[in-house]
């Protein structure tokens, strides 16, 4: 298996297009800063303000080498920060983390042969019915034919397209609506860093998977299927997944990212889950609220003052 990597999010060349193409005109630069002890690489603009939230900077990991953490500006707080991953079993039993926000993973150290991830999926029992619609697919459609990296011309304008359609249908903020999110992509593809996975039936589109390869690490970000109603049955998008995860296994990646989302697809194939939450000091109205609940739970007279007085503030309002 490959060695491990630094963090795509971390990465010079990923930063890079972040800076060309949502702070175009700006002088921006790679900088390390330290937050609660621990050592990141953000995105430094006009020299003086990190980027702590972007839309395609998923989570945010700290650098192993902490050598030079003594001479690094301090930052109070970073949003998203992704910790070490825990199996899926226990995320899940942890009433600390399950409702929590997590970014789903398969650590393929975990497995000697891909037949042994194979195993782990019939016994978590949705294989064999995702193998029986597959069928009935090729069946419909003819032959499947798997891209680890579709270079097509159809694939972005396609993805997009039905990743705003779905977003429309759901009532979401949509995605692609916002020209630099376009161009990302487009700018990822130009230097060689985006992966463009996708599913066909003879050159039609079933599922298109984007994302990227770094440091033995596969992650992604848009990850869309054909709206065809007569398709929906056929669960497309986890028919591309399992020659997708089989590539990955066979090309010694050391990992599979699913990135930031519990959907329940994410869940069913991974093996693991980083839970993502800020690190560092709370703002001052958090801090301040959080004192008042430890005052309230040490003194229960208060509480139910504190519920009195609510309750009437609330009925108030309603008149």
């Amino acid at each position: 298996m490959t060695a491990a990597g630094s963090s795509l999010y971390a990465s010079d060349e990923f930063l890079d297009v972040i800076a060309q193409v949502y702070f175009p005109g700006q002088r921006c630069a790679p900088k390390d800063y330290r937050v609660d002890g621990q050592v990141f690489r953000l995105l430094t603009a006009d020299g003086t303000r990190p980027v702590l939230r972007q839309t395609f900077i998923d989570m945010h990991e700290p650098l192993a080498d902490r050598r030079e953490a003594a001479r690094l500006q301090d930052l109070p707080r970073l949003p998203d920060v992704a910790r070490s991953p825990v199996p899926v079993e226990a995320y899940m039993e942890d009433a600390a983390l399950k409702d929590g926000f997590g970014a789903p993973a398969i650590l393929w150290e975990s497995f000697v042969r891909w037949d042994d991830y194979l195993e782990l999926l019939k016994a978590r029992r949705f294989a064999a019915e995702d193998r029986r619609r597959g069928r009935r697919l090729e069946g419909l459609l003819g032959p499947l034919r798997y891209a680890d990296d579709d270079t097509a011309p159809d694939v972005l304008p396609t993805c997009m397209a039905w990743k705003s359609a779905r977003d429309n249908e759901a009532q979401r903020p949509d995605l692609f609506a916002i020209d630099a999110n376009r161009h990302f992509f487009v700018e990822m593809r130009r230097r060689g860093l985006l992966r463009a996975s996708t599913l066909r039936a003879g050159e039609r589109l079933l599922a298109i998977w984007l994302g990227a390869v770094h440091g033995g690490r596969w992650s992604g970000w848009v990850f869309t299927f054909n709206p065809d109603p007569e398709l929906r049955k056929f669960s497309l998008g986890r028919q591309l997944l399992y020659p997708m995860l089989e590539s990955s296994f066979r090309a010694g990646h050391r990992e599979f990212d699913f990135s930031i989302g519990m959907e329940h697809y994410k869940l069913d194939f991974a093996t693991h889950v980083r839970p993502v939450s800020p690190l560092g000091l709370p703002p001052a109205h958090e801090r301040l609220a959080d004192a008042g609940r430890r005052l309230l739970r040490q003194h229960p007279w208060w509480a139910d003052r504190a519920r009195t007085v609510r309750g009437w503030l609330q009925r108030s309002a309603a008149r």
